[in-house]
């Protein structure tokens, strides 16, 4: 499988490559067969937890598979003020079951001190993460302070969209 952003002829229903203009670090455009233009964003994988025992990787694994106990959902934590001990990012894809193309996304799990993670699928938080760690350094720096957010939310045209702001 590739990881091509894919344009389907609805007449034929093949799958046309859209054609590659730009691309950066964060985002490719593509334009489609009728001169439209796609941004699409990458995301990368990242995680500042070292495991080494047994205990630990499965802890980790079992957070990262969703088990229940694990985490919450950061939608339902709209105005709590959380302290960040560690960060995850892990990038997904699937399948349009309409269209046929591939759609990118990511989850992004926020860990306090007592590693209870909080888990969103936000784009907005991604990106602000990422730029909270450009500015301030990764929880695995040597120099990393933990970081305190405040979640929040604004409407967008599907929904609510979830926020952060770095508080402290």
């Amino acid at each position: 499988m590739t990881n091509e952003i894919t344009n389907v002829n609805k007449e034929t229903g093949e799958i046309l490559p859209l054609e590659v203009i730009r691309e950066t670090e964060n985002y490719t455009i593509k334009k489609d067969e009728n001169g439209k233009f796609v941004r699409k964003a990458k995301y990368n994988d990242y995680s500042s937890i070292q495991t080494a025992s047994r205990k630990e990787k499965m802890w980790l694994l079992n957070l990262l598979e969703g088990a229940e106990d694990t985490g919450n959902g950061l939608k339902e934590s709209i105005g709590e003020v959380i302290e960040i001990q560690n960060i995850i990012t892990r990038k997904y894809d699937r399948i349009n079951e309409d269209t046929g193309e591939t759609e990118y996304g990511v989850l992004t799990y926020l860990l306090d001190p007592d590693q209870i993670a909080y888990v969103t699928s936000s784009k907005n938080v991604y990106f602000s993460i990422i730029r909270i760690m450009e500015l301030f350094g990764k929880p695995d720096d040597d120099d990393w302070e933990n970081i305190t957010i405040k979640v929040g939310s604004e409407k967008g045209k599907n929904g609510t969209m979830i926020k952060i702001k770095m508080i402290g």
